[in-house]
């Protein structure tokens, strides 16, 4: 056997052609690689022959071979010997491929025999394990325990879509940031849902791929009527209030789109004629653009709101309501008043637009749309969701060659895929990945609650990154999601550090893959941050203001 193996123990009792336990007199980390070769018969030639497997470590632990008892421990710190008979490790480990042949490695098929030596794992063993065409595949990290072995996806692959998945603060966003850097570097294009604002990158390759920032706004008139009035009044029992704007806004906006189509303009210039025909008067300051449109179509809302109410009573009962209209309570006249200051609100706190380019009008090769969503509602979020995706997919299938196929992150996606509630993007994603790999649509679901994801989604989902996950429940619900993953990879999760992950599925190969994901320098949010630096930091700045405060009222007085 070659110098350079280091034996580090000895299979136990107990071994079967994917799973060994291993006595060693020092525990081993977990998610250490190993190296065992034995010899094998055939049962039915009878004839000899040798085996060479690589596993990975999955548990450990450290036992005494003595009774321990409570009092002063036995002295033998001076006779190591002695002390090494005295307790020892066992170990469970995983075997993940023979590699005896070099050109074509397979699962294990024959248990080692108890007693086969067993050593750590030299780099030509892994690299045979884990192989993919450059020209097809990305780097995202290295073997944990080995960073000269690359972890490589196979791109291609993506089109059967992919699932990210670990706790908070595990590396998740980190991943994405590596991921759709690199893809991008390749020609293609990724579209990131951002939940929370945290994808605007340097990129690793400037000059080369482009991070393009597309601020996601609510349209005010392609959004269903009854959709636009709950954003505007969200509160589940003002039910009059949302009444008195759905009438007004179906009047609005069928005005808005007979006007465009009839003349051929576009959505914003359409509700500037509309407000000088009403306010020719007051018309002299509007000029055709986005921001006066908005202004415009928030005004004539507020006009459409005043007299909604009176028109409905006065359409509805005739002579009587009319009688009804001119005393009017004061109730009603609250209600009105109510609309109108939400319409206001809404308008001072929300991004909305009437001719924003669709998602789709920025696809190109080499480039991140960075979708910024972290200043809506989750239902805000929910119906964008819906819009992009059913956008991205449609230009694929009705551009076909004339667009590059394209990866959409969906960041916390137990938001809107979650199996227990309804949401309106859940319909649209389900289309996406069921249609979508036909026509270069791939989607990356990210989650910190895998236990809540709609299992009709993942269930077409064929690559995983699992990094850190804690709860039983989580790790039970991955390991349904992949036919792959088995419980002692799953056991491993709640120890991983930041940065780990096991990757799994077609886009990785026939093995699973402990990794060292790469750090993405580029990527400034995201990250958990270091509270007590940031205190500092600002007593440091409140005392040199206090000093130069005080420096100068001496100089004031003298």
């Amino acid at each position: 056997m070659s110098s350079l193996l280091k034996e580090v123990g000895l299979v136990g009792e107990e071994s079967s052609p994917t799973r060994i336990s291993v006595k060693s007199k020092h525990p081993l980390p977990v998610g250490t690689y190993i190296y065992l070769k034995y010899e094998v018969r055939d049962p039915v030639t009878g004839g000899v022959s040798e085996r060479e497997v690589v596993g990975l470590v999955g548990a450990t632990q450290f036992k005494s071979l003595i009774q321990v008892v409570s009092g002063r421990p036995t002295p033998v710190e001076d006779y190591p010997e002695l002390l090494e008979l005295k307790r020892e490790s066992v170990m469970n480990a995983i075997l993940i491929a023979d590699v005896t042949d070099r050109k074509a490695p397979k699962p294990p098929e024959y248990p080692p025999p108890p007693e086969t030596r067993v050593y750590l794992a030299l780099p030509k063993h892994l690299s045979i394990v884990y192989s993919q065409d450059p020209g097809e595949s990305i780097r995202v990290g290295a073997l944990v325990g080995h960073g000269e072995v690359e972890v490589r996806v196979n791109v291609n692959s993506l089109v059967k879509h992919l699932l990210v998945t670990g706790v908070t603060g595990s590396g998740k966003s980190n991943f994405i940031a590596i991921l759709a850097d690199r893809v991008a570097s390749l020609g293609g294009c990724v579209v990131v849902f951002d939940t929370h604002g945290e994808y605007r990158i340097e990129s690793e390759a400037p000059g080369v791929v482009e991070v393009l920032p597309y601020e996601a706004s609510i349209n005010l008139v392609k959004t269903p009527i009854g959709l636009l009035s709950s954003f505007i009044v969200p509160e589940p029992g003002a039910t009059k209030q949302r009444r008195i704007l759905r009438n007004a806004l179906r009047d609005l906006n069928k005005g808005i789109e007979e006007r465009a189509v009839k003349k051929g303009l576009p959505l914003s210039e359409a509700v500037i004629e509309l407000y000088r025909e009403l306010h020719k008067e007051r018309s002299s300051f509007m000029s055709v653009g986005e921001t006066d449109g908005l202004r415009a179509y928030r005004d004539l809302l507020k006009e459409r709101v005043r007299g909604a109410y009176k028109e409905q009573e006065d359409r509805a009962s005739g002579r009587a309501l009319s009688r009804a209209a001119r005393g009017r309570s004061s109730r009603d006249d609250k209600a009105i008043e109510s609309v109108i200051d939400k319409i206001d609100d809404f308008f001072e706190w929300h991004r909305v637009s009437l001719d924003m380019p669709r998602v789709s009008e920025y696809i190109a090769p080499r480039r991140i749309i960075d979708v910024d969503v972290s200043g809506f509602t989750d239902s805000e979020q929910d119906w964008m969701l819906k819009v992009i995706a059913e956008d991205i997919l449609w230009a694929l299938k009705e551009r076909g060659g004339g667009i590059v196929p394209t990866l959409l992150v969906i960041e916390e996606a137990h938001i809107f895929l979650n199996e227990g509630r309804s949401t309106v993007s859940k319909e649209a994603i389900q289309r996406f990945v069921r249609e979508g790999r036909k026509f270069g649509a791939m989607l990356a679901i990210v989650s910190q609650r895998p236990r809540t994801l709609d299992a009709a989604i993942v269930s077409q989902v064929q690559n995983f990154a699992f990094f850190k996950l804690v709860q039983s429940t989580d790790r039970s619900k991955v390991i349904e999601f992949s036919d792959i993953l088995s419980e002692e990879y799953a056991d491993l999760m709640p120890s991983f550090p930041p940065g780990h992950a096991i990757l799994v599925g077609e886009w990785v190969g026939r093995f699973t893959v402990y990794a060292h994901i790469d750090k993405h320098v580029g990527k400034r949010l995201g990250a958990s941050p270091r509270v007590i630096d940031a205190w500092r930091k600002a007593l440091e700045r409140s005392v040199e203001d206090a000093r130069k405060s005080f420096e100068k009222s001496s100089l004031i007085e003298l």
